[in-house]
Order: C-alpha cells, then sequence, then structure tokens
C-alpha cells in the first residue's frame, strides 16, 4: 500500500501527459475485454472478481486472486486484430499482481517510392505491457497499473511510460463509485525527431449499482473529463443542443441481466459514438453495444458486438478461468 500511495502522489508531478495536440498512442484508447466493450465501451466499477477489469481500473484488482486468466480476441476493421491477456499472481509477500498485455497488429501495407512504385510491404503494431497492484482500506481500494507502450511503423517506433491511478469506494454490496485517470506519463522515444504524438490522458468517474430485488446492474461511466472538447461540431436540426450533446458524449451506459450466476446478458449505449460514426441521414445502430456470458463448469466465455456505424461493428471474444479451480484435476 505504501509504494502506491507513494506512486499516485508523485507522478502527477513529473508527467508530460497531454490533452490536446497531435493524436497518438490511440490503441491505448481501444476496448481491452467484452464485459467493458457491451457495457458501452467502457466501464471502471465493476470489481466482482473479473480480473479483465484491471485493464479499466486497476483498483478493481482488490476482488481477484492469484492465478485468474484471461484472454481476449477482438477483429476490428479493416484487417486489423486486437489481442489481450492478463494474470494474477502473487509475489513474496507483497500480495497480488496483474501482469497484463494489449497487442493490436494493424496488417501489412504497401512500400513505394517517389515515384508511386511500389518496392515492398511493411507493417505496423501497437502493444502495451502493464503490470497493477491494488490494495484494501475498509470500503475503499487505491490501485495502480504501471504501463510500457510502444508503437511501431516500418522502423519508426515510440515508446512511452504511463500509469493508472484508480479508486474504488463501496457504499454497498451493490454499489460501487469509481474513479480512473488513464495513461498519466510521458515519452521515452519518438518516432523522428520532427513528431511528438501526444499521449490520450483520461479522467474517468463511474458507478455500478444493483437494485436488491432486481436481477439487473446498472452501469455508468462519464469520460473525457478533462477534455474541453472544442472541436468544431456542425448543428442541424433534429439533433440534441450543442450543450446537451456535449454531456451526453461523456457518458457510457450499460446494463446486466443476471439470470443467474451462470448466464447474463448485457447491452450498452455510448452516445458519443452515435453522433460521430452515425450517417447523416441514418444510425444505423451506431452507439449500441451488446453481449452474452456463459460459464460452463471452470470456463467463462463472453462474447460482445459493438455496432460502430451503419457499415457494421466489431465482435470481441474472451476466456476466462481461475486455475485454482483445476486443482483436484491437475
Amino acid at each position: 500500500m505504501r509504494y502506491i500511495v507513494v506512486i499516485a502522489c508523485l507522478v502527477p508531478l513529473f508527467s508530460w501527459s497531454q490533452i490536446g495536440g497531435q493524436a497518438g498512442y490511440q490503441s491505448l484508447n481501444l476496448t481491452s475485454n467484452p464485459r467493458a466493450a457491451a457495457l458501452g465501451g467502457t466501464a471502471i466499477s465493476l470489481a466482482d472478481g473479473d480480473v479483465s477489469q484491471f485493464f479499466e481500473n486497476p483498483a478493481t484488482l482488490d476482488s481477484v486472486g492469484s492465478k485468474n486468466l484471461f484472454f481476449h480476441f477482438n477483429p476490428y476493421f479493416a484487417d486489423v486484430f486486437v489481442y489481450s491477456g492478463a494474470y494474477t499472481f502473487d509475489m513474496l509477500n507483497a500480495g497480488t499482481f496483474a501482469a497484463g498485455i494489449n497487442y493490436v497488429n494493424f496488417g501489412s501495407f504497401e512500400m513505394t517510392d517517389e515515384t508511386g512504385n511500389q518496392i515492398g510491404t511493411f507493417q505496423a503494431q501497437d502493444y502495451t505491457i502493464q503490470i497493477g497492484k491494488a490494495h484494501q482500506l475498509g470500503p475503499f481500494t487505491l490501485g495502480a497499473n504501471l504501463k510500457l507502450t510502444h508503437s511501431s511503423i516500418e522502423s519508426y517506433g515510440s515508446t512511452a511510460i504511463l500509469m493508472d491511478v484508480g479508486g474504488i469506494f463501496r457504499l454497498s454490496k451493490n454499489w460501487t463509485i469509481a474513479m480512473v485517470m488513464q495513461n498519466i506519463g510521458g515519452r521515452v522515444s519518438e518516432y523522428t525527431s520532427f513528431s511528438s504524438p501526444s499521449i490520450p490522458f483520461d479522467v474517468k468517474l463511474g458507478t455500478s449499482f444493483k437494485p436488491e430485488y432486481m436481477p439487473l446492474r446498472f452501469t455508468i461511466t462519464t469520460t473525457n473529463l478533462v477534455d474541453e472538447n472544442t472541436t468544431q461540431e456542425e448543428e442541424s436540426a433534429g439533433r440534441s443542443s450543442k450543450t446537451i450533446d456535449k454531456v451526453w458524449k461523456r457518458m457510457n451506459l450499460g446494463a446486466e441481466v443476471l439470470l443467474s450466476n451462470n448466464i447474463q446478458l448485457l447491452i450498452g449505449y455510448s452516445h458519443k459514438r452515435k453522433q460521430e460514426l452515425r450517417l447523416d441521414d441514418i444510425g444505423g445502430g451506431a452507439g449500441l453495444s451488446y453481449g452474452l456470458m456463459v460459464k460452463v463448469k471452470r470456463i467463462e466465455f463472453r462474447f460482445s458486438r459493438a455496432t460502430f456505424h451503419a457499415a457494421g461493428g466489431s465482435s470481441f471474444i474472451s476466456l476466462r478461468t481461475d486455475l485454482n479451480d483445476f486443482k483436484k484435476i491437475l
């Protein structure tokens, strides 16, 4: 606990995180697990033993034991593939840690000379390696993720060292409030001496609650709380006013239908995704997402689908298990 508090206090003092400027490291904004994808794209307040949630908020690790294993696969768009994995382990007397990796393969591209003649191909890929720890003190939990992220395009690359700092407060068994600061830190190398891609720093605030006699759990997560959102927006008849639209663009709504401990249905909505990716004459379901969780014996399977625009969406698939459950077999 002591080292988490020290790091959380010192990192903001020497961080070089940027809000505006040239966009970079956008793979950090991709959803790393189907559960969050189904609940509108992000969910930071779910702390119920799901190791995949530590990608969203490291404080959720307080509910996760050792030897939890998670793997996620997301065929994105245009032959882009996203992979994620996580594992928890005990380290000496320091408690339980989580290690995770996010890998984005953007595929192969044609390489041409100055006249446009093809001279070969090149690849682009991003990866982030992170380790997280959480410590609980009564109803409050503080957690931190230390991350190394690298982005490469052909022979050019850029590396950054970042940190997520998050907290969760449990008002009751069925009601949690969470806050997380993501991607605090700075670059240690650039693509070239002329490029300085910004880091997508973000502050999120969220809550999850389950009415006592209802098989439903609701999740609300606000994002971009430090972003002034000064981009020009077209105001046309039939759309929300600019002020209300800015508020809704920061909110992600989701609900889980708890049919049993082994079966759950999920649905979510992202107003930002809807407004930015819908066509002028048709929404095409942009902003909506849904998912399914099925647990068979020791394996939890999740599938989610998020609609981005009228042309289609993206699917998220994951497997999660607790290796401690296999002791009797092994």
